[in-house]
């Protein structure tokens, strides 16, 4: 199959959209989130209806990353249509279809890809630019104005790169950005990307306007031609730093790759991540964060404050002064005062954005900041504490363009909350440390105060981890419901109330309940005694396959669902069906509207049940530590309060739909995407609570998510879903966190401790059999060639195949103190693989006088290791899940 077929694979026909208005929804949506960075002499929006078009991007315009953030849409706009399509002459055709034959015949050609890399994980060969010759700018001198589109990629599993033709440009992009600036009377630049060296649209001369059209979802052209052409003002907004310079960013020095080893991060930036190190240290960005341009101008004015110990409420009265319609966005910082805790200069404490205002309209907005987050996490007593002093309030529309409006006095130090004293560091850090502020001088409109001696602290240090199955969170017998016995009920008798789901789950044997915490992956047959009635019909689900579920062996003698989840962010990962691809959650985060992110999120909903899925893989929430991230689209900020007011605005619209769920994820320091499966992220407590677990925090308090999903990564020595502190006792414990928690899939962490730290469910796929083995502590299953039983499974709904080796409770390991050992009789040939061993320094082979031979291996042995209580808890929680799915809505909708 060559890439045009592939190609007309992905042009549905249009028309069988099940919601067609989402397709809208989306192009509205990337309009709001694309940002204005520059507009000198009158450049946009267009003044005429020809343009010449140059650059990658035009044609070949990305319109979400790859991996499992991408999604299949029925159609995609590139910019050169969007344009075209608006009414705009495109004067350059000629360089444009050079570009576009030279692309196709690249992918045409190309043997590295197979379908299902180009279907699945949206990958394709992106060349570098052709050049722009003085044929090609001759050729379209019939425009003013001239638009370059640069275009960057990335995805799942690999990070970027501060080289040449990604985090810089290339040479020929250079060349030819200059030679079309020196051509036209107005040059603007489009940046189909996320963040990149952009220093260039101020050196070289000619360029006048510049728009961020980042990854806008399959309508990113179409949003982009409302931009430029002035269908719609700008009102995008940076939710990142842009940097002068790539080593200026705080994390730079030692992420991933660039100090030489990419297993160790050692989070030395600590608290100051992006404006908060740049605004503290004094660093002058290229772009700050939260900036952005419009086609129009408005003034703040601060009508109201107020404040006590539950919220600082703010009235904020925004006034279009400019001609033209548009949306402003009011940001709220607040420094707090020095004191014995270091702190940044300022941080982002309240947002919010006007509707559309005609010129010389107005609009009053309401911003309300909860006195909490006014302080700062004190590990000296795990507390989060206001220290005494002044809360200098400053309103504006960036972090480097504010105004101090108003100062909030504190008398003496007061603490807010207590937490568990859990997620210490696994080595010593020496973390930033804020310079000391030179003295600052305002004059407030409004002097508010508070008295510690008001202030009633929280403790969330006894708080009682809610059970499925134990009854304290629901799923106990209905009053008046008719009893069944146990050993006779189904998952519908648990849902209907005849029966408890403690009895339930006490009813179902070992094998069963090992099933339903494992996944679907290959699984070998294991029938039971039918439980369900002749007179209940179980209707089917639609067969799709997608990222993965959980078991559907025991629909029929249980009533249990398959529970299917599908990747996600931008929209549903369902290739080659009519599914909305939305703006990756970067652009959605852009908007600064709440109401946006639930926007994407009701149809999000509506189209996972449209195709009988339960759960989007979804939102993707890390922190922006560093913008060489691979998979930055897919999360939304370096500021982790924007981040989880977004992730709670798209699962509340989610979640909307019944039966569907949301997994935010992935919890928590996935911010490197290389080796991901073994790097550990050394954090401070203090970053940990205030930077990189804060937004997930939000999330949860604010819409209840069905699901977390953990990350591959290791914190602090420990693997993030064995991390009984992070998942017990923080997210159930202190956030109240009353659903299901799942594994990334694949990961290399020690399943049976991911169980019993309280991640329910392993995604992917597990073999029951190794989760059997640590219950009873079974040893190795050794073949006759020396080696352990090896058997390959599927994965990703049957997409992949991973291969499994049966040790069990043995872990090979060169340092281990313990050792198995297997004979091989003579004649018998070693397994290949027993050399391997024997060269990682695991095994050994010892010659014997019969000419048979020892295989000994040296690891861990674990014994019995996992106990049934535990999994008996994890099966409940999967079980609550299931019955609150569109799988079970789906089955039940006969009866």
């Amino acid at each position: 199959m060559d890439f045009a077929q592939i190609g007309e694979m992905m042009k549905r026909k249009k028309g069988t959209h099940p919601y067609p208005q989402h397709l809208k929804d989306s192009r509205r949506i990337a309009t709001e989130g694309m940002v204005l960075l520059k507009n000198e002499n009158g450049v946009l929006p267009l003044k005429s209806e020809k343009a010449a078009l140059f650059g990658a991007g035009a044609v070949d315009t990305i319109t979400c990353g790859t991996g499992s953030g991408y999604v299949s849409a029925p159609y995609v706009i590139s910019v050169r249509e969007g344009l075209e399509n608006a009414g705009i002459t495109v004067t350059s055709s000629a360089w444009l279809d050079r570009f576009a034959e030279a692309s196709k015949k690249a992918n045409d050609e190309d043997k590295t890809l197979n379908m299902m890399s180009r279907l699945w994980s949206g990958l394709s060969i992106l060349i570098d630019e052709i050049p722009v010759t003085a044929e090609d700018i001759a050729a379209a001198s019939d425009a003013d104005t001239a638009i370059y589109v640069l275009r960057r990629n990335a995805g799942e599993g690999g990070d970027r790169r501060a080289v040449k033709g990604d985090y810089y440009l290339s040479d020929v992009e250079r060349s030819n950005i200059e030679a079309v600036a020196a051509a036209f009377k107005h040059t603007v630049i489009l940046l189909n990307t996320c963040v990149i060296d952009a220093n260039f649209i101020n050196e070289i001369p000619g360029i006048d306007g510049a728009l961020l059209i980042s990854l806008g979802g399959g309508d990113t052209g179409s949003a982009a031609a409302d931009i430029l052409t002035g269908k719609v003002s700008p009102s995008g907004h940076l939710t990142d730093t842009w940097a002068k310079r790539y080593e200026d960013n705080p994390a730079s020095a030692a992420f991933g790759a660039n100090d030489g080893d990419i297993l160790q991060e050692d989070y030395v930036e600590d608290i100051f991540v992006g404006y908060r190190y740049f605004d503290t240290f004094g660093i002058e960005p290229l772009f700050p964060f939260g900036y952005g341009l419009s086609y129009t101008t408005f003034d703040r004015e601060l009508v109201k404050a107020e404040a006590d110990w539950c919220s600082v409420r703010l009235t904020v009265k925004v006034t279009n002064t400019g001609s033209a319609a548009g949306r402003d966005v009011v940001q709220v910082y607040v420094t707090a005062p020095e004191g014995r805790l270091t702190k940044p200069y300022q941080e982002l404490k309240g947002f919010a954005k006007t509707e559309e205002l005609a010129p010389g309209a107005d609009q009053t907005l309401t911003i309300e900041i909860a006195a909490e987050s006014l302080s700062s996490f004190d590990e000296s007593c795990c507390s989060y504490v206001m220290e005494k002093g002044d809360y200098i309030i400053r309103i504006g529309e960036h972090s480097r363009k504010t105004e101090a409006l108003a100062v909030l006095s504190l008398d003496e130090d007061a603490v807010l909350r207590k937490v568990r004293d859990v997620l210490h560091p696994d080595h010593e850090l020496n973390t930033l440390k804020a310079p000391a502020r030179s003295a600052e001088s305002v004059s407030p409109l409004f002097c508010l105060s508070l008295k510690a001696a008001d202030c009633v602290t929280a403790d969330d240090t006894c708080n009682v981890v809610p059970s499925d199955y134990d009854g304290t969170s629901g799923n106990l017998p209905a009053a008046g419901a008719a009893a069944i016995a146990k050993d006779q009920a189904t998952l519908i008798d648990v849902a209907e109330g005849r029966v408890s789901m403690k009895d339930f789950v006490d009813s179902l044997d070992e094998e069963v309940l090992l099933r339903f915490v494992a996944g679907a992956a290959d699984e070998t047959p294991y029938e039971i005694p039918s439980r369900v009635s002749e007179k209940t019909v179980l209707k089917d689900l639609n067969r799709m396959s997608s990222s993965g579920a959980t078991t559907a062996m025991f629909r029929d003698s249980l009533a249990v669902p398959a529970w299917k989840v599908t990747d996600g962010p931008a929209g549903c990962h369902l290739p080659l069906c009519e599914v909305t691809s939305y703006p990756v959650g970067l652009l959605i985060a852009q908007t600064w509207d709440r109401s946006l992110a639930n926007l994407s999120g009701l149809g999000i909903g509506k189209e996972l049940a449209a195709f009988d899925f339960s759960v989007i893989l979804g939102p993707g929430m890390n922190i922006h530590r560093d913008p060489l991230c691979g998979r930055s689209f897919e999360y939304f900020s370096e500021d982790p309060l924007l981040s989880g007011e977004m992730a709670a605005e798209i699962t509340l619209g989610v979640q909307a739909t019944p039966g569907t769920g949301v997994s935010i994820k992935h919890f928590a320091c996935n911010n490197q995407e290389e080796d991901r499966l073994h790097q550990n992220s050394t954090v401070s407590v203090r970053a940990l609570r205030e930077i990189y677990l804060k937004g997930f925090e939000i999330c949860v308090r604010k819409a209840d998510p069905k699901t977390v999903m953990t990350s591959y990564n290791l914190i602090n020595g420990v693997h993030t879903s064995s991390r009984k502190d992070l998942l017990t006792d923080v997210l159930r414990g202190e956030w109240g966190f009353k659903g299901l928690v799942m594994t990334d899939w694949g990961t290399q962490s020690v399943k049976a401790y991911d169980l019993a730290a309280g991640n329910d469910l392993i995604m992917g796929g597990y073999r029951s059999d190794f989760l059997k083995a640590a219950v009873h502590g079974k040893q190795p299953e050794f073949t006759e060639d020396g080696y352990v039983r090896t058997q390959e499974f599927q994965v990703y709904g049957g997409f992949f195949t991973n291969v499994v080796e049966f040790w069990n409770v043995f872990e090979p390991d060169a340092a281990g103190a313990d050792v198995v050992e297997t004979s091989v009789s003579a004649g018998t040939e070693l397994n290949p693989l027993v050399q391997k061993k024997v060269e990682e320094g695991i095994a050994s082979i010892q010659q014997n006088a019969d000419c048979s031979c020892t295989v000994s291996y040296r690891g861990t042995n674990r014994g019995q290791y996992l106990s049934m209580k535990d999994v008996k808890q994890c099966a409940a929680r999967t079980f609550a899940q299931i019955i609150n799915s569109v799988s079970y809505r789906v089955m039940t909708s006969n009866n």
